[in-house]
This record gives C-alpha cells, sequence and structure tokens, in this order.
C-alpha cells in the first residue's frame, strides 16, 4: 500500500497508483453485500457488526457501508444507509443517531495528480443526530450534542450544543440537545 504520513499523522497521502488506500478484508467486503440484500440483512447483520468491532449496544441498518477498517463506532450509535469513504480514521462517539442517505468522506486527489490521494480523519462527538442527506467532508470534527440539518454538506468544524444546517453547513443557533438514552 502506497501511503505516507504527513503533518503529523493528521494528514495522510496514498498514492493509488501504488496499491492504494485502505480497504476491508475479502469477508467483511462479502458480509457488506450480503448485509445490503433486504431479504438476508437480518442474518448477516451481527456477523458484520462483528467483523467491524460495533459494540453490541450499537447497531447498523442494511445500507451502511465502510470502505475500509478504520472507522470507530461508540455505544448506542445507530447507523442508518451511511456511506463511509475511510482512508484516514473515522471516530464516532456514543448516543449518536444517523438517518438516511448520509456520506462521510475522509479524502480527495491531489488536483495536480489524481493517483494521488490526500486523506484527513473525521470526528463525530457523543449524542448527536445527523439527519438525512448530510456529506461531511475531510477533516471535519462534529463537537457534541449537535444536530446537522437535513442536506448539509459539513466542509468546516462544527462546535458543541448547536443546531447547524446548509451548504456550506453553518450553525444556525444554540441548542440543549440529547438523545433519549435507555436505562437497562
Amino acid at each position: 500500500m502506497g501511503k505516507k504520513l504527513l503533518l503529523n499523522e493528521v494528514c495522510i497521502e496514498y498514492d493509488m497508483s501504488l496499491g492504494g488506500a485502505p480497504s476491508n478484508t475479502p469477508k467483511t467486503r462479502l458480509l457488506y453485500l450480503l448485509n445490503s440484500i433486504p431479504i438476508v440483512t437480518r442474518f448477516f447483520n451481527k456477523l458484520l457488526a462483528n467483523s467491524i468491532g460495533l459494540p453490541h449496544s450499537s447497531q447498523i441498518g442494511s445500507g451502511f457501508k465502510c470502505s475500509s477498517p478504520l472507522i470507530t463506532i461508540g455505544e448506542h450509535t445507530s447507523m442508518s444507509n451511511t456511506f463511509v469513504l475511510a482512508y484516514a480514521q473515522v471516530t464516532i462517539g456514543n448516543y449518536c443517531s444517523f438517518s438516511f442517505d448520509n456520506m462521510i468522506i475522509t479524502s480527495s486527489h491531489v488536483f495536480s495528480n489524481f493517483d494521488h490521494v490526500i486523506a484527513k480523519p473525521v470526528t463525530i462527538g457523543d449524542n448527536v443526530w445527523i439527519t438525512s442527506r448530510v456529506t461531511i467532508l475531510p477533516g471535519v470534527t462534529i463537537g457534541s450534542n449537535t444536530i446537522i440539518g437535513a442536506g448539509s454538506v459539513v466542509t468546516k468544524d462544527i462546535p458543541s450544543g448547536v443546531f447547524a444546517a446548509g451548504n456550506p453547513c453553518k450553525v444556525i443557533k444554540k441548542i440543549n440537545f440529547s438523545i433519549e438514552r435507555k436505562n437497562k
């Protein structure tokens, strides 16, 4: 795999002509495929969750897919049909909820050489609701207790305790938000 670390390991560069970016094992790729077929999802969902190290309290929907094992998902987090292009680490906190048709993208091509890809990590805090059709771009951090409105394109960091929306996504107002936590 052709990768080199830049900027104190915050930014990773991949030379796609030398083998490219990280990817899942063949077993995990097969499980993602099987998990995308509605009639068999329930049979393969737990196997996929174990394969990607998902905590038992969290869940993924049939449309969830991550391009590599560079993802960490916290406790009590729910991921509906979300695509994660994880060429850099993606960290998602506890008690997060992802609605439908979302994307997390950690990379972009170098304009002067499309064989090179630059990747930056994405971090999402605790107690965050990513509504529908949200795109989160490389290097973004979303603070805890935050809601990202439908159709948003998150290009810059979003602080904690806010409702943010738009293209580009910006803070609309401060809020007091928490996802209801179930006591067991």
